[in-house]
């Protein structure tokens, strides 16, 4: 999926709030900023956060 399909996506999914599509409405047309938001997904990782799996019982 490119960036206008994902794009065109965000706009109709009804998971996303009125705010959400109002924004969207408001650079429909700017190729530029659609590609800037939509090009890539966004990666998320543990923010420096560990679990030690380890037993504790002893």
């Amino acid at each position: 999926m490119d960036y206008l399909e994902k794009y065109e996506e965000w706009c109709t999914n009804d998971v996303f709030d009125k705010n959400t599509k109002n924004e969207l409405k408001a650079i429909k047309g700017n190729d530029g900023e659609i590609k800037e938001r939509f090009y890539k997904d966004l990666e998320f990782g543990t923010g420096g956060l560990r679990r030690d799996n380890r037993c504790r019982n002893k």
